[in-house]
């Protein structure tokens, strides 16, 4: 067992000046030296360095007015700036969608191939950075780490505006898509520190609605940009319209980058706008997790567990099959321009796609707060008009009113988002341990990506202008979906009912302690002697495999 320091051993000491200044974390002055030097406090979560926090709380319930406070007091502080987080990557990561009917194409000299290419390359960048992020999000500050990336992709996008070729273009897309792979890991992870399960779903999807809010903005600073005087070789103008499209995002990113470095914490350990109280209130109400804040300690077990593990896999090839939709991302403005609208019509004409996914996420999250423990069930019920849709694109003839092919292009926007979303959820809220967690936000950030990645590749000039081939893709794709997420379900229901039978079947003490939750740690007495402390065993940092208490959410 790992020794913990006696001033957080559960005993009456408000006396002490530690209750009167809560560490940040544990490698403090208050920590044995022994301890201390050999960095075992790293193992254990940060939590722990709050008072009260060891000890068994059966009685212990909180406040329900107090945590609804508490809860409110993070909502305002926490989700706007995620909201703005996830709206810019959002815009960043489509910006030459947006910009390919502003000119970028020609001015770059791009084929439609290259032009395909420059997206797989930014999800290539991203691919690669999920073991360094996983691992950056161990040691670093979470929050410090985010801002710092951000500040790197304001850098990158405005990099466009001055690449002159398409080797130049490719390695700003690359490392665009590294700094931008922390995001979404960067969100799940800390929206498990500040959040219960129920209440993570929400606000994961309402943050990854920005998506939807995201292509609004970007329909009307096209439309603006549209608006300025075109530059062509002969009017001396020295700024393009897709140029000063990318300029206007770089320097939203640039301004956020700096508002969330100021801002926003790290831990709930370390949130200088909650006092004391209720930083120990913000702790408990996430209790029901049945996992910690975060370690400091990168564990190889976790890793290994996490690469092994079944369900991890199902997410994986869930993930990537549904990002097989990822073209439309790059393509959204050629196809609509191919229905038959021309480039002022095509910059407005993408706001509703937006308006259909803020429409969907938000009834999706609001089924999920109604039923808390039906994320499979809801995602498979969204998948019904995205199917309907592509089953559209894919079979009307040729010739048919331009208007049917852009109404089935939206239906698209109301399947596939909230099962996705829910999705990373999911993966978050049945994964335990910290190593284990980042790893498996890895492998799903990598699933994604290399749909992304092949996603641009069937979108053909010689398919244009109907695209069958990419919409019967999509079309197979979102029925194998739904069959992954009922496979998912079965597995996680089947794990659950064993373990409920497990638990039934004990009958020892010793069998019984392994459901209970509550396990021990031992801590350096002064004469060497180690006392035996009762701490929850979600603060052990056990995954999810150890804890025979943990229970997977359906």
């Amino acid at each position: 067992m790992v020794g913990i320091p006696t001033a957080l051993s559960g005993k009456d000491d408000k006396s002490s000046s530690h209750d009167e200044k809560v560490h940040d974390d544990l490698e403090t002055s208050a920590l044995p030296a022994g301890l201390k030097e050999n960095e075992q406090s790293k193992a254990l979560d940060v939590s722990l360095a709050l008072p009260g926090m060891t000890g068994e709380h059966a009685d212990d319930e909180l406040d329900p007015v107090e945590a609804r406070a508490v809860k409110a007091k993070l909502d305002w502080r926490i989700l706007p700036l995620l909201f703005a987080v996830y709206t810019l990557q959002f815009l960043d990561k489509n910006i030459i969608g947006a910009s390919s009917i502003l000119g970028f194409i020609p001015d770059n000299h791009l084929t439609g191939q290259q032009f395909n290419n420059l997206g797989t390359f930014f999800y290539l960048g991203l691919l690669i950075s999920q073991i360094p992020h996983a691992y950056a999000f161990q040691k670093l500050p979470v929050a410090k780490y985010l801002a710092g990336m951000m500040f790197l992709w304001a850098f990158f996008v405005g990099m466009h505006c001055v690449t002159k070729d398409y080797g130049g273009l490719i390695a700003v897309r690359m490392l665009l898509g590294f700094c931008e792979g922390c995001v979404t890991p960067g969100i799940m992870l800390i929206c498990s520190m500040f959040y219960d399960r129920t209440e993570m779903g929400e606000r994961v999807g309402w943050t990854f609605m920005c998506n939807g809010f995201a292509s609004i903005i970007s329909g009307f600073i096209a439309f603006g940009a549209f608006k300025t005087p075109a530059r062509t070789a002969d009017n001396g103008i020295k700024v393009a319209q897709w140029q000063w499209f990318m300029i206007i995002i770089s320097l939203l990113t640039l301004i956020v980058s700096i508002v969330f470095i100021l801002f926003f914490p790290d831990s709930p350990t370390n949130a200088k706008f909650l006092t004391e109280r209720e930083k120990v209130v913000a702790i408990k109400r996430i209790k029901v997790n049945q996992s910690g804040v975060e370690t400091k300690q990168w564990k190889m077990y976790q890793f290994i567990e996490a690469i092994t593990d079944p369900k991890a896999y199902i997410f994986m090839l869930f993930v990537a099959l549904a990002n097989f939709i990822g073209g439309v991302g790059v393509q959204y403005s050629l196809i609509i321009k191919d229905f038959g609208f021309d480039t002022l019509q095509t910059t407005l004409l993408n706001i509703p796609a937006g308006a259909c996914q803020v429409f969907i996420v938000t009834l999706s999250m609001w089924f999920l707060h109604k039923w808390p423990n039906a994320r499979g069930w809801i995602s498979v019920y969204t998948y019904i008009p995205s199917i309907i849709s592509a089953g559209l694109l894919l079979g009307l003839p040729d010739g048919v009113n331009r208007i049917g092919l852009l109404v089935s292009f939206y239906g698209l926007q109301l399947g596939c988002t909230p099962a996705v979303v829910l999705s990373l959820s999911w993966i978050t809220t049945t994964t335990s341990g910290h190593t284990k967690k980042l790893t498996q936000h890895a492998m799903w950030l990598v699933a994604y990506s290399v749909g992304q990645m092949v996603s641009p590749q069937w979108w053909k000039d010689e398919y244009k202008p109907r695209n069958r081939v990419p919409w019967a893709i999509i079309f197979t794709s979102y029925c194998c979906q739904v069959l992954l997420i009922l496979l998912l379900r079965w597995y996680l229901n089947r794990r659950n009912h064993q373990r409920d039978a497990a638990q039934a079947a004990a009958t020892t003490e010793e069998e019984k302690e392994k459901f209970s939750e509550y396990g021990w740690l031992e801590i350096p007495s002064e004469n060497g002697a180690p006392t035996r402390v009762r701490v929850e065993k979600r603060f052990l940092d056990l995954t999810d495999n150890e804890n025979l208490n943990f229970r997977y959410v359906l």
